[in-house]
């Protein structure tokens, strides 16, 4: 039977690990930077949050390495990453921040103008500007955690798509995260050679469960995609060496709507897994990339 440790358990498994941890365009962090950094992020948010308060922090980013150092440091800092749709618009997202009891917004100068005018009664920072850059400095030697979160501590509240109403807030604790990503690891056979490719929306629960946190269980090397692309979806594979993908949604036929070259089944891919895609689509991309589609 398989154990369901937390998120903050596998993140520690990681704090020595000196092989590739993260990919993000040009740059690189290894899994204990990328520790590292989560440490950091945790302990900056933890100086901002009000006591007597949730510990919500609001995420309102594209699939950033900031994304993934503030989810990781609400798992080693017992904070709550709330992941905020930017799809959403206006008095729409404006709810969803008043209805998750977000304590503090981080965003980004290519998203923050969804937040012009609204009304939201918290602070917002901006990554890589220099008051974020300083708050960073500020917290060079995070201190160790407090409390050892259980498996069924909350770490992120996620939203559903709102297609039969509004969107609700889902809890999603460290056990709903660690347990898929340890099982899904060993039933596909990954391991720390393995490249996860993850360019579905972080702020959806298959990226964190079925992308994200399969790397972290076994130290994968996870290439992060500020978004899908069809078009560049297979040179993100060859670029990153990416053996692993995970889709929702459509993405396999988007893709197969593209342009048929001679060379596709020439890349690194070995499995990619999924939902809501329909057989044809499956069959044909296993076919046309020479891997297997679950």
């Amino acid at each position: 039977m398989i154990t369901a440790p937390t998120v903050h358990e596998h993140l520690l498994a990681r704090a020595d690990d000196d092989r590739p941890g993260l990919l993000a365009g040009d740059s690189a962090w290894r899994w204990r930077e990328v520790v590292r950094e989560s440490g950091v992020h945790g302990a900056a948010m933890s100086s901002l949050l009000p006591a007597g308060h949730p510990p919500h922090v609001g995420v309102l980013l594209e699939n950033t390495p900031e994304f993934l150092f503030l989810l990781g440091g609400a798992a080693l800092a017992g904070q709550v990453v709330v992941g905020l749709n930017h799809t959403r618009r206006g008095s729409a997202l404006a709810a969803n921040v008043r209805r998750s009891d977000v304590q503090v917004i981080v965003t980004d100068e290519t998203l923050a103008p969804l937040l012009d005018g609204l009304d939201l009664g918290v602070p917002v920072l901006l990554t890589g500007s220099p008051e974020w850059h300083t708050l960073l400095a500020a917290h060079p030697s995070p201190p160790p955690p407090s409390t050892t979160p259980a498996p069924d501590d909350l770490l992120m509240l996620i939203f559903t798509s709102g297609t039969s109403g509004e969107p609700k807030a889902v809890n999603v604790t460290h056990a709903k995260i660690a347990h898929p990503g340890q099982f899904l690891s060993e039933r596909f056979g990954l391991s720390p050679d393995d490249v996860a490719y993850l360019s579905m929306p972080l702020f959806h629960s298959n990226a964190i469960m079925a992308g994200w946190a399969p790397a972290l269980a076994v130290g994968a090397t996870v290439a992060l995609a500020p978004r899908f692309s069809a078009s560049g979806f297979l040179p993100d594979v060859r670029r990153y060496g990416a053996t692993y993908a995970n889709y929702v949604g459509k993405p396999l036929a988007y893709v197969m709507a593209t342009e048929t070259r001679a060379d596709d089944t020439d890349n690194p891919l070995r499995l990619v897994f999924g939902n809501e895609a329909n057989e044809r689509d499956i069959e044909g991309f296993g076919a046309r990339f020479g891997c297997t589609v679950i």
